[in-house]
């Protein structure tokens, strides 16, 4: 008889705890259906809804605290032309989207004729590009018989970035950054050639 207790016991307690768990998750289940149906997504209740601010108002007033002169697109909604520090950037947003685009276009220019210089061009920009700045790109105009370099930076931006006028005086100052890591390369590129 001790040794059915032995036995009786533990198994009890099992028993009871696996029923103690089934009825408490049922439970849980039954309660969270119901407050899913009670809640309807809208205005009032934020806590299924994130009120989405305009980008527009955001960027705009960010870039004139900045010290930026600001001129609206006027063929293209959502891009902003500035010049911050004397250097001409664009700057592309979308109301969909908390991301913004910052382009500093043609910073760079060599003629495509000169085969040695475009070589130079293309292992600078990467070089830049396994670093953590804005990247580096360029492009061919054939038009001119040029390539020209540039850089571009896809950053979030919104209002719920804390201090965003340094946050983006830091985003468009990374360009320049990468202006000079570029011809530093092509410094250093030029010394291991001729070295």
């Amino acid at each position: 008889m001790k040794d059915f207790l032995n036995w009786l016991i533990p198994i009890a307690f099992c028993i009871s705890g696996i029923y103690y768990f089934w009825k408490s998750s049922n439970a849980k289940a039954e309660d969270t259906t119901a407050s899913d149906s009670d809640e309807s997504p809208n205005e009032d209740n934020m806590n299924t809804e994130v009120q989405r601010v305009s980008m527009k108002p955001v960027v705009e007033q960010t870039l004139k605290n900045t010290g930026c002169h600001i001129k609206m697109c006027e063929e293209k909604e959502g891009e902003f032309h500035i010049t911050y520090q004397g250097e001409h950037f664009t700057i592309i947003y979308s109301e969909e989207s908390p991301y913004i685009t910052i382009y500093d276009v043609a910073w760079y220019s060599a003629e495509l004729i000169d085969i040695d210089n475009l070589s130079l061009v293309r292992q600078a920009v990467n070089a830049c590009n396994q670093q953590n700045l804005a990247t580096v790109l360029y492009t061919i105009d054939k038009e001119e018989n040029c390539v020209n370099v540039h850089t571009r930076q896809c950053t979030i931006f919104g209002s719920y970035i804390p201090d965003a006028e340094a946050y983006l005086r830091t985003r468009l100052e990374d360009s320049f950054r990468q202006h000079h890591n570029f011809y530093r390369q092509i410094e250093d590129i030029r010394k291991e050639q001729y070295a």
